[in-house]
């Protein structure tokens, strides 16, 4: 034999062990899918021993895992309520900004506190609901059903927030009294006061270019769509006129029309009205030209009411 055809043997062998010395080392002491077949025709075995992807996971050479392949990049949702004290100078409806929810829902989630007033002081505790919905704590013969339909909601909807598993005999999903749920998006009764909005009154955004600057209307029409014209006291048969519903009663929203200004009358928007019929509007050029201001009016006898459009 040569000395070249010796030195090819010897390479030969070389490349043997080397490619058995790998092998032993993919297989040693790995679970079962290690000893799969590695080649294209076993795709488990090429992505374990050279690496690829399986499933979310990327993988490198023997499984070794690499990276994610995504990764989540929200926060994760919070699904029980947070018992909130409150600040000096907080009142319902900041602690409902600053929690993203509704000051309707931060008082459903307080009956015991916030039913029939919107007040609260410093250093009361209240319950915070963690997304857009009510805070409820259970009471005796209370049922899964039973307060779905109470705050309008799936009843389905609630077991999966809350995460409920256990079941009575009937099928029924175990709760007890005492225990604090959250109904995601529930409903609960009517509440007083009724306001507008939860926003201080401020500039609307509508389209008010056909008023002029600081006067009531110019104000009225920035809070609310008014495809009309005119002085504040033809605003009425002007509403009426475009199909626009009209009555006595103040409602939150509504534009109040009156003769409070003799000559060109004046208009407001309602903001609240309260349980007692009295009701808060806001308004500008009542007091002073360009400046809003709010004012509650006890009963409409109180002032030269022409209406309010809705």
């Amino acid at each position: 034999m040569t000395a070249f055809s010796r030195y090819f043997v010897h390479i030969v062998v070389l490349i043997v062990a080397v490619a058995l010395s790998g092998y032993a080392s993919i297989t040693k002491g790995l679970p079962g899918v290690a000893t799969l077949r590695l080649g294209a025709v076993n795709a488990q075995g090429l992505a374990f021993g050279q690496g690829g992807a399986a499933g979310q996971v990327e993988l490198g050479r023997a499984g070794t895992i690499v990276k994610p392949i995504g990764i989540p990049t929200d926060a994760p949702v919070q699904h029980t309520p947070t018992r909130y004290t409150v600040r000096q100078g907080e009142d319902v409806y900041a602690i409902a900004q600053k929690f993203n929810i509704t000051a309707d829902e931060l008082r459903w989630s307080n009956p015991d506190k916030l039913t029939k007033t919107d007040v609260v002081r410093a250093g009361d505790v209240v319950e915070v609901p963690p997304v857009s919905g009510v805070v409820v704590l259970v009471k005796a013969n209370d049922t899964i059903q039973a307060l779905a339909a109470a705050y309008k909601v799936d009843a389905q909807a609630i077991v999966d927030f809350n995460y409920l598993r256990d079941t009575n005999h009937d099928g029924s999903f175990v709760i007890k009294p005492g225990d604090i749920l959250v109904v995601p998006n529930g409903r609960g009764p009517l509440l007083w006061p009724r306001r507008a909005t939860d926003a201080a009154p401020h500039l609307g955004p509508f389209s008010n270019a056909k008023f002029v600057y600081g006067q009531c209307t110019w104000y009225v029409a920035s809070r609310r769509y008014v495809p009309w014209s005119g002085d504040a006291w033809m605003w009425w048969a002007n509403a009426r006129a475009m199909g626009f519903p009209e009555g006595q009663v103040p409602e939150p929203g509504a534009i109040m029309v009156t003769w409070e200004s003799y000559y060109y009358g004046h208009v407001a928007y309602v903001e609240q009205v309260n349980l007692d019929g009295s009701f808060v509007v806001s308004e500008m050029n009542y007091r002073a030209w360009d400046v809003i201001d709010t004012r509650l009016i006890r009963s409409t006898r109180e002032i030269p009411l022409i209406g309010f459009i809705y």
